[in-house]
């Protein structure tokens, strides 16, 4: 069951009534804003923190093949540049010999 504003209101004037205005104000910071149907239960907690451990997984999972894809694509760079200069510093090497 919904409260509305005009319900909440008549509730506390009546508290005001049979408590006095101090008493009424603290009950009503007591109540929540908008009815009991916006609050969460522990079972709702617990969804959420279930779902939210599976969306985790996924994008651990999904950022750990991207990043072998990254890392895959990185070293084949890598061994390139490093035969490339190994090859140009042993040519190099050769040539230098040749003068000599």
């Amino acid at each position: 069951m919904i409260t509305t504003e005009a319900e909440r209101f008549q509730m506390h004037e009546a508290l005001i009534d049979a408590h006095g205005k101090e008493v009424a104000a603290i009950i009503m910071e007591h109540l929540p804003p908008t009815g009991w149907g916006d609050v969460a239960r522990r079972s709702d907690v617990s969804d959420l923190r279930s779902s939210f451990a599976k969306d985790m997984e996924i994008l651990r999972l999904e950022m750990r093949s991207e990043m072998h894809v990254l890392f895959n694509k990185q070293l084949k760079w890598l061994v390139g540049v490093v035969i490339t200069a190994q090859a140009l510093g042993t040519g190099a090497l050769l040539a230098g010999m040749k003068l000599l």
